[in-house]
């Protein structure tokens, strides 16, 4: 049901997303980064994560401003792109037998 779901939204998002919906995330992101900062456990994460993505570890103010320079047209081309021909895949774990199998969520991403 979750991957169905998902489809659906980033079909919508690609179509509806609205300018208050992205900025209310921005702030969310941004209120989460600043707040994770408290604690020296959720610091030595956050650094070990990056280095281990970026192979660098980007300041607060860069980190920020990368949140800030997404903007409406970027996330719907984005989500667009996602929701109309990336390359799907699954990865199943618990009890399988009632996920849908990857052509049946093709199939709800293309209709």
């Amino acid at each position: 049901e979750l991957a169905n779901i998902t489809i659906d939204e980033l079909k919508r998002a690609a179509d509806t997303l609205s300018q208050a919906e992205l900025d209310r995330a921005r702030a969310q992101m941004k209120a989460g980064l600043l707040m994770g900062l408290e604690s020296a456990s959720n610091r030595a994460e956050r650094l070990a994560r990056m280095v281990q993505i970026w192979g660098k570890i980007p300041n607060l103010e860069e980190t920020v401003a990368r949140i800030d320079a997404v903007n409406l047209d970027k996330l719907r081309t984005y989500a667009q792109s996602v929701a109309s021909s990336a390359k799907m895949a699954t990865a199943l774990y618990g009890p399988i037998a009632a996920a849908p199998d990857l052509s049946a969520l093709e199939a709800r991403r293309a209709a």
